[in-house]
């Protein structure tokens, strides 16, 4: 993902920091003597004020040092310290200087600004180096607080790094002046061009727009947005004293320093007027009713192979492998449905072998049918920018059978040891379930009436490179999957014969084990009635919104869910739509797709900025967050290839989040849903169904801390 895209979050959330902070100064009730470490913490230029309590040296910064001593601003006040963001970052030591600071202001005597004569030229070369030097420093700092980290090849030529000034002869003063003005006239423009693309893509009309303002500022137009006049103004004002930086630099170049100062001021009064401006965008809770009469997608007639067709099943059904495979799932799906009550409560054979898989007293019996072990590389990988390209199939191809091996069309579902799904093809019966499409990697059955099911690996999304996966197949077709990672932690997760997962653990490096999801355990039947009534419920933030705002606002949206005081389990939540309505939809913005595409453009990835930060917050505070990762398509195609697609798009979203932010995939949970639920009442082609959506469901799972 380019880092463009994520320029207009982090840089609003470095204002709101600088915003936050910027608070009344603080109060000391004893007097802070300066000791020599103290003065280290000083710019070179400022320490020999702090060592010699005032002097004629410390003139230019006599109004800074009492305003700081006033109110300990960092915006104001980081460019006094050689690394400001030391300082202000820990809080022990932002007292210990702001109380420096109130010491030296009021040793500081009355005395005149000097004169140009009065510096010597080295003087002012040092003055004019340690400003430049603080402003890169301090735009560095200002700009990295809430950086996303860089994804692989990434350009990193917008970077500005300080260099120490080398020497420079008399002569090239004023070259060095020149110099000093470009550097500062970058840095404005890369502000400005942040700013602008909050509200407008366009990035090179942006910065022609900032190339007429530096060459005639003008007032702000009165076609932008309330919210950006202040933006606007700021500019405008931080070009102006860019300009008079030069003029005054060729006439008297004892001004420099003054004028390095004006224009840090200037910008950085421009973050503090954009932070006032965040400031209003509060996230909003939307709910609404449900329609009574919702407009709901025909479903397709129920496919029927012809006599040709069905010859070709039943001599496939012939194999003792097809066989013995399809049997196996029709009788673990029979124990999920409860059609045998003596052994409705008999666990998946994985679950006995949790534990005690490496322990040489466990009989055969108990023992895996198939251990497959395999080290993940780069190119099994799925990236969340690739489409849905699995040669999904709606119709039974006989000569497609015939042509390609057992092994080449069922390879994806067989390593990830769902033998039995990979043994189906279109056309079958299993307990009742007729397979109506399917592909390398998901099955589609017909539970009747049109009422369509997906079967799939759970676990698709945890594969990352150079880990290794180990997963046991056992008779009851469940497996148990030990993820080993690069960085020492497992992954240990249990699944039935359709590739659902049961139950899912992590292990840490010090064998601490933090529970995800436990679907082992007897779940309390759902009643409709005892439910809430059946919400929309959104939570809506924007790239600007405060994420300790937006936290508080999702307690209160959980509200409903807390109430019922009961925890579901995750096949129902999965299941039951009045169950998963009860937790809000996470929506910085819908993120939407093209029609029959599954990958994620370039201008919809920006969308999962805030809620992907939002959700590394949850994660850091209890590790055994779940959210679930819900995929939607509009009601145009067949209802089965949609299905299939839709999951696809929700294992993108699941993958973006992966890859550009610090969330785990195991508390990733991908569900497709096709055209079952649109968002807007339509039949015909919809982009606002073509979405997905993302709900945190640990207070469902009683797994909320």
């Amino acid at each position: 993902m380019p880092r463009s895209s994520f320029h207009a979050s982090f840089y609003a959330s470095t204002a709101l920091s600088l915003c936050l902070i910027s608070a009344p100064g603080f109060a000391w009730s004893e007097e802070v003597v300066p000791t020599a470490d103290d003065v280290e913490q000083f710019a070179p230029l400022v320490r020999p004020c702090v060592e010699s309590g005032g002097g004629d040296e410390c003139a230019d910064f006599r109004s800074l040092i009492a305003e700081c001593a006033d109110s300990f601003e960092r915006v104001r006040c980081e460019v006094l310290f050689e690394d400001g963001q030391a300082v202000f970052d820990d809080d022990e030591t932002r007292e210990r200087m702001a109380g420096v600071l109130e010491y030296v202001a009021g040793n500081l005597p009355d005395f005149p600004s000097p004169g140009p004569d009065d510096l010597p030229e080295a003087a002012l070369d040092a003055a004019r180096s340690d400003a430049e030097a603080g402003l890169l420093r301090a735009d560095d700092n200002q700009m990295t607080h809430s950086t996303p980290p860089l994804v692989e090849g990434e350009d990193e030529g917008d970077e500005v790094e300080a260099e120490d000034p080398p020497e420079r002869e008399p002569e090239a003063d004023e070259a060095a002046a020149e110099a000093e003005v470009e550097v500062e006239a970058e840095l404005e423009a890369a502000i400005v061009d942040q700013i602008a693309t909050d509200d407008e893509p366009a990035v090179e009309e942006d910065e022609l727009a900032v190339e007429e303002e530096a060459e005639a500022p003008a007032a702000p137009s009165e076609d932008l947005p309330e919210a950006a006049a202040p933006q606007a103004e700021a500019a405008t004002t931080a070009a102006e004293a860019e300009a008079d930086t030069e003029v005054r630099e060729e006439q008297d170049p004892a001004a420099s320093l003054a004028a390095m100062v004006e224009a840090l001021q200037a910008e950085r009064d421009a973050l503090l007027a954009e932070a006032e401006d965040m400031g209003d965008e509060a996230p909003e809770l939307l709910v609404e009713d449900v329609p009574e009469e919702t407009v709901e997608a025909p479903t397709d007639p129920t496919y029927e192979p012809d006599a040709t067709q069905q010859t070709a099943i039943d001599r496939m059904l012939e194999s003792p492998e097809v066989s013995a495979a399809v049997g196996t799932l029709g009788a673990a799906l029979g124990l999920q449905l409860g059609q045998d009550p003596d052994e409705a409560d008999a666990p998946p054979a994985a679950i006995g072998a949790l534990r005690d898989s490496d322990d040489p007293d466990v009989s055969d019996e108990d023992a895996p049918a198939e251990v497959l072990e395999q080290e993940i590389t780069a190119d099994q990988m799925r990236s969340s920018r690739e489409d849905f390209d699995s040669r999904l199939a709606l119709d039974f191809d006989a000569d497609a059978v015939r042509s390609e091996s057992a092994r080449d069309r069922r390879r994806d579902l067989e390593r990830a040891g769902l033998v039995a799904l990979g043994a189906l093809a279109v056309g079958m019966i299993v307990n009742q379930n007729r397979v109506v499409a399917r592909s390398d990697e998901r099955v589609v059955v017909d539970q009747g009436g049109g009422d369509l099911a997906l079967w799939r690996d759970d676990d698709a999304i945890l594969l990352q490179d150079g880990s290794v996966r180990r997963i046991e197949r056992y008779d009851d077709g469940s497996t148990r999957t030990r993820w080993l990672r690069t960085d020492g932690t497992q992954v240990i997760t249990i699944r039935d014969a359709t590739g659902r997962v049961l139950r899912r653990e992590r292990v840490l490096t010090d064998g601490t084990i933090i529970e995800i999801v436990d679907d082992t355990r007897a779940a309390t039947p759902v009643v409709i009635e005892d439910l809430p009534p059946l919400r929309y419920r959104e939570l809506r933030m924007t790239q600007r919104t405060d994420p300790e705002l937006a936290l508080a606002m999702l307690r209160e949206a959980e509200a409903d869910a807390r109430a019922v005081e009961r925890s579901f389990s995750l096949r129902q939540i999965r299941d039951v739509r009045e169950v998963r309505e009860l937790a809000p939809l996470l929506s910085p913005e819908p993120v939407t797709f093209e029609t029959n595409r599954a990958n994620i453009r370039s201008e919809e990835a920006p969308k999962l900025v805030q809620v992907g930060r939002l959700m590394e917050r949850l994660i850091a505070d209890n590790p055994s967050e779940v959210f679930l990762i819900e995929g939607h398509t509009d009601a145009t195609g067949p209802a089965a290839f949609n299905l299939a697609l839709s999951d696809r798009r929700a294992e993108s979203v699941a993958l973006a989040l992966t890859e550009f932010f610090d969330i785990p995939p195991e508390n990733l949970i991908v569900q497709g849903y096709g055209k079952r639920y649109l968002r807007i009442p339509t039949l015909q082609s919809e982009e606002r169904n073509r979405r997905v959506a993302i709900r945190r469901i640990s207070p469902l799972l009683g797994l909320d801390s």
